[in-house]
């Protein structure tokens, strides 16, 4: 994985709390990546979650 620091999407504010189970694998690499960008892991979330919604298409490109 790239050291690159990723520039921040999404607009952070007090929101409600969601509770999901997630894959280990998957869980791993977004503890790693939120260390990396020095990301709480819920705005690690909330990024990978935009982009990924971007990318198939459900959410408009910016």
């Amino acid at each position: 994985m790239s050291a690159t620091l990723v520039q921040p999407e999404v607009y952070r504010e007090n929101r409600r709390h969601l509770s999901v189970t997630i894959h280990g694998d998957i869980l791993q690499m977004m503890r790693r990546l939120a260390k990396q960008q020095r990301w709480s892991l819920s705005r690690t979330s909330d990024e990978l979650l935009l982009r990924g919604l971007r990318s198939v298409g459900y959410l408009p490109e910016e």
